[in-house]
């Protein structure tokens, strides 16, 4: 498993920097403003970018007959339950959806770390 992003390309290096800071200002404003204790004590454990971008296998031809594009696959480990609920992520995937710095679709995965 690689460990770093250097064999990509220094633009899917910058756009994967940005998926990172929209996790995690989505996940800050999804916190704040509460005084429940799971969200005072809520933490993002680990971001993994896994696929084929961290294999070095997508495919990005999206002016081709075909269109074949890959996506990031990005798992987020939080450490409640709670805060893996989707209601908390919605902000988060309309964003990197609709965020213009971030142009490869992304595959967002939560899930309690054990």
């Amino acid at each position: 498993m690689r460990s770093s992003l250097e064999h990509l390309p220094e633009e899917k290096q910058r756009e994967l920097a940005r998926v990172v800071a929209i996790i995690h200002e989505e996940f800050a404003d999804a916190l704040s403003g509460t005084s429940a204790a799971f969200k005072k004590r809520g933490r993002i454990l680990k971001i993994l970018h896994f696929g084929s971008y961290s294999r070095g296998t997508w495919v990005d031809e999206p002016h081709t007959m075909k269109g074949s594009r890959s996506d990031y696959d990005i798992l987020v480990l939080v450490n409640s339950k709670q805060l893996a609920e989707p209601q908390y992520w919605e902000k988060t995937t309309d964003r990197l959806l609709w965020d213009k710095g971030v142009k490869t679709p992304v595959g967002l995965i939560v899930q309690v770390a054990d």
